[in-house]
């Protein structure tokens, strides 16, 4: 049976559950997604896509995600997300990038 990480971005909020690695920057979170992908896991994102000013958003992160299934042809993670933000603007920004990349793989 796969393994299932459950990753939850935000810079404030906490996850509803204790199952989920929380992470408060789009790096981390980026490196988090790589280290499961790595280790044969199934992803679960939850995402939040205001993390503080001038740095990375969630948004940022899929843009991360979507280049490297571009440029890399057998990164392909097994990974489901999820939109946890209240910015009504960043979410249709992430939900659109969340369909480019599963049109990708």
């Amino acid at each position: 049976m796969q393994e299932t990480t459950f990753i939850y971005l935000d810079d404030v909020r906490v996850p509803p559950s204790n199952e989920w690695l929380v992470v408060r920057t789009a790096e981390e979170a980026y490196t988090a997604v790589l280290a499961s992908y790595k280790n044969g896991e199934e992803i679960v994102l939850s995402l939040d896509h205001d993390l503080g000013e001038d740095i990375p958003t969630g948004y940022d992160l899929l843009n991360w995600l979507e280049k490297d299934i571009v440029t890399d042809m057998t990164f392909r993670p097994n990974i489901s997300f999820l939109i946890h933000s209240a910015n009504p603007v960043g979410r249709e920004n992430m939900a659109r990038a969340i369909n480019a990349i599963r049109g990708l793989m």
